[in-house]
Formats: structure tokens, sequence, C-alpha cells
């Protein structure tokens, strides 16, 4: 039976990997995503999983490793945040070419330049069109949720693409939040045993992973790796009010206006809260002496 518990995000993704117990965990630390794979090494330690916990010496390294385990049939996962997961770039495209379901849960953070610790999501956007199924979590309810379907809509014959199971820094992955969890064995049901259909140890198929494509064989790999995508929107289905108030709700940026009511209901309250933060900023500096808002401005850098 589900039951009510007070999780941060960090601590409700890692019980639903404690509940799948995936067969392969390599990680590498870095704020936000930290606490992750901090957690899930307690739950080896204790014998509550059979993971293999990797501990290595670069995210790059992580998701290297995770590539090579889920190549040679494993079901694999990392973690990261910000610069880590721009250190992974290099290797994401592998995994998707190589059509390997991986689950990397990425705790949104914003990249270096200046230093910052905080939530942004120029980390997972700048790696959207890596060949991954990105999901986001408004809340720690939807980051459970996300992780414990991560692994049956990747695996699926007709997607078979790694995915990112994003939640937000701090906002979502430090605070606490009344939520519901299922028991193990239902998820453990839900998910499933792994069966890979070709994978480097099987001694009856030859399988090669990443090798070189001279520029038909790319193109047919990328279009395959667009239509598994297509695929794995079976998964998510979005009425037309929710389509309409997701893709037109920026209008007049957007140069075609919502044609629903909810469309027009979301334009407003976006419109709203732009009005209200530029309500809220314009009268904190209001409340700044104008020689106190030269210098403060002046030592920014600004004149």
């Amino acid at each position: 039976m589900p039951k009510r518990v007070l999780l941060s995000g960090n601590e409700a993704v890692a019980t639903a990997l404690r509940q799948i117990n995936p067969d392969v965990f390599p990680a590498f630390p870095i704020t936000p995503s930290t606490e992750i794979p901090q957690y899930f090494s307690n739950y080896v330690s204790n014998g509550l999983v059979d993971t293999e916990f990797i501990t290595v010496e670069s995210e790059h390294s992580s998701m290297s490793a995770a590539i090579g385990a889920s190549a040679a049939g494993a079901r694999a996962l990392t973690a990261t945040s910000s610069a880590g997961l721009a250190f992974m770039w290099e290797v994401l495209g592998v995994a998707a070419s190589s059509r390997l379901p991986i689950a990397l849960t990425a705790v949104c953070r914003a990249l270096t330049g200046p230093l910052n610790i905080n939530c942004d999501h120029s980390d997972t956007m700048g790696a959207k069109d890596s060949g991954w199924i990105q999901i986001y979590a408004e809340n720690n309810q939807e980051a459970y949720d996300n992780m414990v379907m991560a692994y049956n809509i990747a695996e699926n014959k007709d997607v078979r693409l790694p995915i990112m199971i994003c939640q937000d820094g701090f906002i979502t992955s430090h605070a606490v939040n009344d939520m519901e969890i299922l028991d193990d064995m239902t998820v453990k049901d839900f998910v499933g045993e792994y069966e890979p259909e070709d994978y480097l140890l099987n001694p009856n198929e030859t399988f090669a992973v990443g090798p070189y494509a001279v520029s038909d064989y790319y193109m047919e790999s990328r279009k395959a790796q667009a239509h598994a995508m297509e695929n794995a929107k079976q998964y998510f289905e979005l009425t037309e009010e929710e389509k309409d108030a997701i893709l037109r709700h920026m209008w007049p940026l957007t140069p075609v206006p919502p044609s629903t009511r909810a469309g027009y209901a979301v334009t407003f309250a976006d419109k709203m809260c732009c009005l209200e933060e530029t309500k809220a900023t314009v009268k904190r500096y209001a409340a700044v002496p104008g020689h106190l808002l030269f210098a403060q401005t002046a030592e920014r850098g600004k004149f």
C-alpha cells in the first residue's frame, strides 16, 4: 500500500532507485545532486540493494562507465548537475546513438560563469538535442514518480533511448514535501527485470557499440533516434488545451495567440506574474537613495 512520507526531492529519487535496484551506479559528487549517490551508497552498505556502486574520478568517467555497463547488458544509471553534466556532453551522444536505455538523474543547476550553485536549467537545456529523453519534475512527488517510470519508458523496444529525470536544484532537491511513495513490491513489479535485446556479453550474437559511421549510416542512425523519440510520446498524453497553454502562453511574443480559455488563463497568469516581479524590482530600487544606487551600479561595472 502507498504511504505518506516527508522526503526531500533527492531522497525521493534515491528511494525510487532503491526500489528499482539497478545493476550498476557509477557516481561522482557535485552539488546539488551529491545527496542522491550519498543516500544510495548507504543502501549499498546496508545491503538494501545489490547494485554495483562505482566511485569514479569524474563525471565524464561516470557516464562512460554507465555506457559500458549498459552496453554489456546491465541496467545502469548515474547522477549529476551543472558543470558535471557539461563534462559528460562528449559521451551523451554515444549513449543515445548506441540506443542504450541509461537513466540519468539530473538536479538542475546554473552552469559556471559566474559561479552559482542555485537552480537554472542551462545545464539540461544544453543537452536537450543530445538524443536523450528529458522529463522535468515540478515537485518532489513528480521527481519520485518520474524516476519510477524512467526505465519502463527508456527500455521499451520501440524507444530504447537514454532518459534524464530532471528536478530543480534546492527548490525540490533539498526542500522537504509531504508525498506518497509506493511499496517496494509494487515498484519492483512495475519496473520488471531488464531484458536487453543486444548486448556485448551475449555469446550468441556479434554486437558493436560506437562504431564509425559514414554519412549515410550516420543520418540513418539520427533518423532512427528521432522516430524513437516520437514513440516515447505515447507515455505523455496532452489534451489540446494543455498543448495550447504550453505552446502559446508567451503571446504576444509568440505570433499566434491561444485558442482556448485555458490557454488565455495561463497567458494572463504569466503576464500578471511578470508584472508583479517588475513592480517588486522597481519598488526595491526606488527605496535606495540615488547616490547609493549609482555607486552600487558603478561597482558592478555598469558604468
